[in-house]
């Protein structure tokens, strides 16, 4: 039997041995806890009339599992890991490792595999989307521009790299609201996601008005760069090892990587250690200290400026508004 995306994700929870919490749980807002045979942790579900979910999750279990599905269902899945124990395939081509950061998939009606490492905790937060909310919010919203969001929504997920998305989820994940309120908040950061893709969308438009020309070879060696940019985040590549990289002149890789990616190398390796300092904020002990020498930065007072630069707030202001120690 086929399912949709919204009853397949209200069934997960108990299929990965979760059980429902009544106590906690409000009408539109399902908190699962992991048995505690399986693990431990909690799955909590927002749904928004079955336009689209709020899953938030932080589960560490016994065992490595494997959760496949096969929705026939046109959605969109966006999410921010904070960890990057968990791996996926789609069809019959190779698993790949989750980052910590932004995760994109658009449904082509594709057999997905996700798998859990044993003894690792995996956390995330996804917003998934579907066609109906496309075509029935978004047009009433945005008239005939709306098809852009479809656009946008292929272009994000090989350019997921946001400083402005990260905030988002995390804005998200701390939200206290409850009820109506809760409703209109969550929606309102879902649309302004959807908003910074398309904008994200309208800049890649503009660039490939001057490209370089690059054949799908280029873009892997592209995307090997960035992968030893997220590996070395500590390291401080020359331009030239950067270019070697991607087997191309230091000229043609400026050039190239700009029209990409939208930005320099340089520009793109701090965003990332952006992202990761937010993520090991929010997630670590870590002095502020410790969190700068590990995202590149030997000195913790240009650390939390480019911080402060970035989120409008710094370091330490961060962890106290989220009641970190």
């Amino acid at each position: 039997m086929n399912q949709s995306i919204i009853e397949y994700f209200r069934n997960a929870p108990e299929q990965l041995h979760f059980v429902y919490i009544p106590e906690i749980s409000k009408p539109k807002d399902r908190y699962y806890k992991m048995l505690s045979e399986y693990g431990n942790g909690n799955f909590r579900i927002i749904d928004f009339n079955r336009m689209f979910l709020i899953i938030m999750a932080s589960f560490t279990p016994k065992k490595s599992f494997e959760k496949i599905s096969n929705i026939h269902q046109d959605y969109f899945e966006i999410s921010q890991f904070e960890t990057n124990t968990s791996s996926f395939k789609v069809g019959g081509r190779k698993a790949k490792n989750v980052e910590q950061g932004i995760c994109c998939y658009v449904n082509t009606n594709k057999t997905v595999h996700a798998y859990c490492e044993s003894g690792k905790l995996t956390k995330f937060t996804k917003i998934i989307i579907t066609k109906d909310y496309f075509d029935s919010f978004l047009k009433a919203r945005y008239g005939d521009n709306y098809e852009n969001f479809k656009d946008a929504i292929h272009y994000v997920s090989p350019n997921p790299n946001s400083l402005e998305l990260n905030f988002v989820f995390q804005q998200i994940r701390d939200c206290e609201a409850v009820g109506a309120s809760q409703q209109l908040y969550l929606e309102s950061k879902v649309l302004e996601i959807l908003s910074l893709v398309t904008h994200n969308l309208n800049q890649s438009l503009k660039r490939t008005r001057l490209s370089v020309k690059l054949d799908k070879k280029d873009i892997r060696l592209l995307s090997k760069v960035i992968t030893f940019m997220r590996k070395n985040l500590a390291a401080y590549p020359s331009m030239k090892e950067l270019a070697s990289v991607a087997n191309m002149s230091t000229t043609r890789f400026q050039m190239a990587f700009k029209q990409i990616y939208g930005t320099t190398p340089y520009q793109y390796l701090k965003e990332m250690r952006m992202n990761h300092a937010l993520l090991l904020l929010q997630n670590s002990d870590y002095s502020v200290q410790t969190i700068a020498n590990k995202v590149g930065y030997k000195n913790a007072g240009h650390f939390a400026g480019i911080f402060k630069t970035t989120y409008g707030i710094t370091p330490k202001k961060y962890r106290v508004i989220h009641h970190i120690p």
